[in-house]
């Protein structure tokens, strides 16, 4: 039996720890699973069986969760929302832990998405599973936050406007007004719309790798939006922007709108629909990382973000020359072909889709 207010939360990083706490202080019954891979990190939250959760307005709760758990199975059964908050890299192989543990009437959503929907949709159909299961996604979570301590979350922005789209896009009706319950969601066009909207893509590989030498001498001590984004690394991100949009365009989809000033601002473009407690770019700018050019705002923004992105411009002759330069910089930085690893339109089903097909297909899978 499903119950649409148990909640699933796979994921046990800062987003997973926010959420969980987050849901279950709005009264939801919430599971948090972590991957027994992680369980290290995760111990204090077993142990405790609750997330230290420090609020906006810097408030700390120690909020109880139904069960912190390493069993998917204890997670997953009878909830009606599982909430993937994984990073994109690791996002298919929690997605492949769960899948055969589905069950009709449960809705996957994944926050954010990089083409997660997609993918998780061709991983059923490889699977040849057949449930009655929505696969959605958000553009991006619901906070900026980050790990303070082991099992202790800080929120440092809320997002005020979250995308929220389902594959196919005729089962977002059934679930959007449940999940706007939770958090303040309104429809995208599809699921490109929310893929091509997540900003990590666009903001996080080229300023690290205009950043890199700085991040190879700071290390811990970089701040990505404090020390690193300067007029040069703006200009940079705002030219990945317009490429972006000159895609989404191509395809049908709507990118979120950005004052031309925000472009210059210490946070550029990041923190345009958030909110915070006071000074939000003071906020944004405590945000710590990247300590390595081989952190996922390369090894994840790159292979599932500019890469499918890329791939879909050539699909339908959208020139993208500084995201392509961005993903062989990155690939020599790093000594890892991009190209190669990242997600191609075959892993979407989205190879040699027409337009006309592709909207079509988005919008009846």
């Amino acid at each position: 039996m499903i119950d649409r207010k148990t909640i699933a939360v796979l994921g046990g990083g800062s987003g997973g720890h926010a959420m969980a706490a987050d849901l279950a202080m709005k009264g939801y019954e919430v599971r948090i699973w972590e991957h027994p891979d992680f369980k290290d990190a995760f111990a204090s939250t077993l142990e405790r069986q609750s997330v230290h959760l420090i609020d906006a307005w810097n408030v700390h709760h120690i909020v109880k969760v139904v069960r912190a758990t390493l069993d998917i199975r204890e997670a997953m059964a009878g909830a009606g929302f599982l909430m993937i908050t994984a990073p994109a890299e690791a996002a298919v192989k929690f997605f492949d832990r769960a899948l055969p543990l589905l069950q009709d009437g449960q809705t996957v959503v994944k926050w954010s998405g990089n083409f997660s929907a997609l993918l998780f949709a061709r991983r059923m159909k490889e699977a040849g599973l057949r449930k009655d299961v929505i696969l959605a996604e958000a553009h991006t979570l619901p906070w900026g936050c980050r790990l303070a301590a082991p099992g202790t979350v800080q929120i440092m922005v809320w997002v005020t406007r979250l995308l929220l789209a389902t594959f196919p896009v005729s089962r977002l009706e059934s679930v959007i007004g449940d999940i706007a319950l939770m958090y303040p969601v309104v429809p995208a066009e599809n699921v490109l719309a929310t893929s091509l909207n997540n900003l990590n893509p666009t903001v996080h590989p080229v300023g690290t790798v205009m950043n890199a030498g700085w991040i190879d001498t700071a290390g811990k001590e970089f701040f990505f939006y404090r020390d690193g984004n300067t007029l040069s690394i703006s200009r940079g991100i705002r030219a990945v922007y317009k490429e972006v949009a000159a895609l989404a365009k191509a395809v049908g989809v709507t990118m979120a709108e950005y004052p031309e000033e925000d472009f210059w601002k210490k946070s550029a473009i990041m923190s345009t629909h958030t909110r915070a407690a006071f000074d939000k770019e003071g906020m944004v700018a405590k945000i710590s990382g990247p300590s390595s050019v081989r952190s996922r705002y390369i090894t994840e923004d790159l292979p599932q973000g500019l890469v499918p992105m890329a791939n879909l411009a050539r699909q339908f002759g959208v020139p993208t020359p500084v995201i392509d330069a961005v993903i062989a910089l990155g690939s020599v930085i790093n000594q890892t072909d991009y190209l190669k690893e990242g997600l191609s339109l075959e892993d979407l089903g989205l190879a040699g889709l027409s337009l006309k097909e592709l909207i079509r297909f988005l919008q009846e899978g």
